[in-house]
């Protein structure tokens, strides 16, 4: 029998806290219609590039509607929702008589200006479209904030595994597979979910070290266990002021709703075993700003590899902190890549390679990033940085830039973008002519991802705790619709 699936996509992470909103026309610069999501996804990573690889697989026909996603910034407005989940509710309610499943890839940290769980709401209004004989399989990041709402709409719901989240392509395929196996009958997934009231700052979510390594090695156990389909530990996103803040622990078995509930209790309590340290109220792992850049110049004069500092809390990518700490302490033959500042790349692109020129680079944002820093700079490169990412998390992906600057100040290697993306492979270097081995210092502003390639090039990694939009302290923010009782480390 050849099938006939739904596939859309609809993500955000949102930082309550950030100033303004993600408009439509943000999301809409990555946003992809209709085949045009078959042919941008195919081959990527990505849960919609695990959907194509196993319908294809199947032979069965996907019936493609929107993909949009805005990355990781403020409150999504509302003409967001307003503009994708009607199309993605009207494509399907069109189909559904002709529809044998749907697969949707989500993100679980959305919020905007008047929703907080667009998200659930987004599967609620399927549901209420197409009927609950239609299977839906629904895909999260690692750091969704979750609860039973989803599980009340959704048949399935399968999270990431990994961070950094090398394993989209994977958890697509795992909620591809399912389909496949509910409609032929082989499995009837039945679910459970419990939240272990745990709020973890994502720079202690990294499963490559502990405590989240051991959580998912745990959580790896399960999956070999007979009548189990799929276990996810969803980390939660800690600057999402919603009412479904924190950690959730996710089960799905073959018609076994004691062996799902006996997973989840089982994972909470190991979660809370390690409450200290996922909180970061128990973990001595981070420097203060000034220790962290001494530690990276003093072990930098004989690694063999570079020190990566890893500036955790800055989510607009341009704080000036560690720019302006690494020029006062005289690091030499430092990179600083993916600096968000659209006004200084385009000074440097109209003034073009070898000019000399004075600029106030980042604090594009206003926000938490430090204020602008003025330097007298040499322009080593400059154009519209385009290219096809190579790295694990960015495989056969389109990264654009926008115009975009390579300049040298003092001993630093600066990398001015009109476009906001996180250091998490070496792309953004080796594709402009460099070495990342020839540093002796490269500064990353990912909180986990980064790891996926950086654990390896790296001789040693400096997590600094330096001010930013999002640091491992919470007590900073004002939470108004979280609940109560929660570990965490924000203001009682």
């Amino acid at each position: 029998m050849k099938y006939r699936i739904g596939v859309a996509g609809f993500s955000h992470e949102t930082v309550s806290f950030w100033p303004g909103v993600t408009s439509l026309d943000d999301f809409e610069m990555s946003s992809a219609y209709g085949a045009d999501i078959i042919e941008k996804g195919r081959d990527t990573n990505s849960c919609i590039g695990g959907f194509i690889e196993i319908c294809e697989k199947e032979e069965a026909e996907m019936v493609p509607i929107v993909v949009g996603s805005g990355g990781a910034t403020a409150t999504v407005a509302d003409e967001v929702y307003n503009h994708y989940v009607p199309l993605i509710v009207e494509g399907f309610r069109k189909e559904k008589d002709h529809l044998d499943g749907i697969l949707l890839s989500l993100h679980g940290a959305m919020a905007t200006e008047s929703r907080t769980d667009p998200e659930t709401d987004a599967v609620r209004a399927v549901r209420k479209a197409v009927g609950y004989d239609i299977p839906i399989m629904v895909t999260l990041d690692l750091h969704g904030n979750k609860d039973e709402a989803l599980l009340k709409e959704a048949t399935a719901v399968f999270g990431f595994h990994s961070s950094p989240h090398i394993d989209q392509a994977e958890t697509g395929r795992r909620a591809a597979n399912c389909m496949f196996k509910t409609l032929r009958e082989e499995v009837k997934p039945v679910s459970a979910i419990k939240k272990p009231g745990i709020v973890v700052p994502s720079v202690f979510s990294a499963t490559t070290i502990s405590p989240a390594k051991d959580l998912i090695i745990k959580l790896r156990e399960w999956m070999t266990k007979p009548g189990v389909i799929d276990v996810t530990v969803l980390f939660g996103f800690a600057w999402a002021d919603v009412h479904n803040l924190g950690m959730s622990i996710i089960a799905v078995t073959d018609k076994d709703p004691v062996l799902a509930k006996e997973i989840v209790n089982d994972l909470s309590e190991l979660a809370w075993e390690h409450r200290g340290m996922l909180t970061g109220m128990g973990n001595k792992s981070l420097y203060s700003l000034e220790k962290g850049v001494k530690t990276a110049i003093e072990r930098a004069r004989t690694a063999s590899k570079p020190i990566v500092i890893l500036d955790h809390a800055d989510r607009t990518n341009d704080t000036t902190y560690i720019i302006r700490e690494l020029l006062k302490q005289r690091a030499e033959n430092a990179a600083v890549p993916m600096i968000y500042d659209p006004p200084s790349a385009q000074k440097c692109v109209e003034a073009g390679r070898g000019a000399k020129l004075e600029l106030e680079i980042g604090a594009s944002t206003g926000w938490r990033d430090g204020g602008k820093f003025r330097v007298r700079a040499e322009v080593l490169w400059a154009g519209h940085a385009k290219y096809t990412g190579t790295g694990p998390m960015t495989i056969n992906r389109e990264v654009d830039l926008g115009p975009s600057a390579i300049i040298q100040v003092g001993g630093l290697w600066i990398q001015l973008v009109s476009r906001q993306h996180s250091l998490i492979d070496a792309d953004p270097m080796e594709r402009f002519g460099y070495d990342p081995l020839s540093f002796e210092i490269i500064v990353s502003k990912s909180k986990t991802h980064f790891r996926a390639v950086y654990e390896e090039l790296g001789e040693e990694i400096i997590i600094v705790d330096a001010p930013g939009q999002c640091p491992a302290d919470l007590s900073h923010f004002e939470y108004k619709h979280a609940p109560g009782g929660l570990y965490s480390t924000m203001r009682k």
